[in-house]
């Protein structure tokens, strides 16, 4: 299902609502618009066109699910991009940079990445922490929002692997590997603290990032 709406391929619209689905539970168009890099506008047209087709459904107050036809196209395409993300961190690639290729990597033919997949050691998980379909395993942690104040969490990766939300989690030092506490809980966010430093998280950074408690107490940062 390679059809095109503008500059981005309708498989593009259906994996982006798959990873949303995964950390908020629906996709918003202003979500989707985001991740992709199109107009708010031009995302409706096309969700509109997309369940009259049955791919999607939409609540007023909740936003778009997959259908289960929509889950069928969608999850072929996530396995694939997963596991070329885990060889391309095999290579050397960071998190930033194996997200971005494999997106172009991800339509190779199913043959070609499966055999790369056995290569690797047939991974349960991509190298931001999230399952492959097919293989029968869970994202590795749990998201910052649910872990309550005076906690002490240590970064082990990135739900759903937005691009939007993995390059903010980076950029305010929430890198894999990274002890933070959790300072205080609010409706729409959480305070952490990271390398002695007191930051804000929103809401939506605080459920993409992904956490395991943490034993050491060593408040420090850690390299990408």
């Amino acid at each position: 299902m390679r059809r095109r709406s503008g500059d981005v391929a309708i498989d593009d619209y259906l994996s982006t609502i798959y990873r949303l689905e995964e950390v908020f539970g629906t996709a918003r168009t202003s979500d989707i618009a985001e991740e992709l890099g199109v107009r708010p506008a031009s995302v409706s047209k096309v969700l509109k066109k997309l369940a009259s087709e049955g791919y999607v459904t939409w609540s007023k107050f909740r936003g778009f699910k997959l259908t289960e036809k929509g889950v069928n196209l969608a999850q072929p395409i996530i396995r694939k991009h997963r596991i070329c993300e885990a060889f391309l961190s095999e290579l050397g690639f960071d998190l930033i940079e194996s997200h971005r290729y494999a997106h172009y990597m991800e339509h190779l033919p199913q043959q070609i990445v499966e055999s790369i997949h056995r290569f690797i050691g047939s991974p349960k998980t991509c190298p931001h922490g999230n399952p492959i379909p097919g293989e029968s395993s869970s994202s590795v942690g749990r998201p910052l929002i649910e872990y309550d104040a005076g906690e002490v969490v240590r970064v082990v990766g990135y739900r759903g692997e937005l691009a939007t939300y993995l390059r903010k989690a980076i950029e305010a030092g929430l890198t894999v590997g990274t002890v933070i506490e959790i300072v205080n809980k609010q409706k729409l966010g959480i305070d952490v603290r990271v390398g002695g430093e007191l930051r804000r998280l929103n809401s939506k950074i605080a459920k993409t990032v992904l956490a395991l408690p943490d034993n050491g107490g060593n408040l420090t940062s850690s390299p990408l």
